[in-house]
């Protein structure tokens, strides 16, 4: 026998959205942990997203990462875009960024120096990140 009334209201059944509390890591050493909120964790998921190469690591989802790697080697010309494309996608995976645009690029012996522009739901990021690409 299926039942066919519902156990729960929808009331009761609404999802709220997590919360962005999270632990501060401090990557040079200097400070001792704590929490950290907002923007600032939007911040630290960036860095820890774009230095993870997705599909490598089993701890992580398939969804987590960045794919970089592979782009070593490419023609600048090539390599750019698609650079402006992955780091898009890792990060749009992450339900507190909206939006990631203003991509600016410089290339100098075999690194882009990346920057662009993270918009979250706290307010807005900008990120630098060097990926070696040929």
């Amino acid at each position: 026998m299926i039942p066919q009334d519902n156990i729960f209201s929808e009331d009761e059944l609404s999802l709220d959205e997590a919360p962005s509390k999270t632990f501060y890591i401090d990557f040079e050493g200097e400070e001792i942990g704590g929490l950290i909120d907002d923007l600032d964790a939007v911040r630290q998921a960036v860095f820890c997203i774009l230095s993870t190469e997705r599909f490598e690591h089993l701890i992580y989802s398939w969804d987590y990462g960045a794919e970089l790697r592979d782009l070593i080697g490419l023609d600048p010309d090539l390599a750019l875009p698609e650079i402006e494309r992955r780091v898009t996608e890792a990060l749009m995976e992450d339900s507190r960024i909206t939006d990631v645009d203003d991509f600016d690029f410089e290339v100098e012996k075999g690194v882009a120096f990346c920057s662009f522009r993270v918009v979250t739901i706290f307010g807005e990021l900008e990120i630098e990140k060097e990926i070696e690409v040929w």
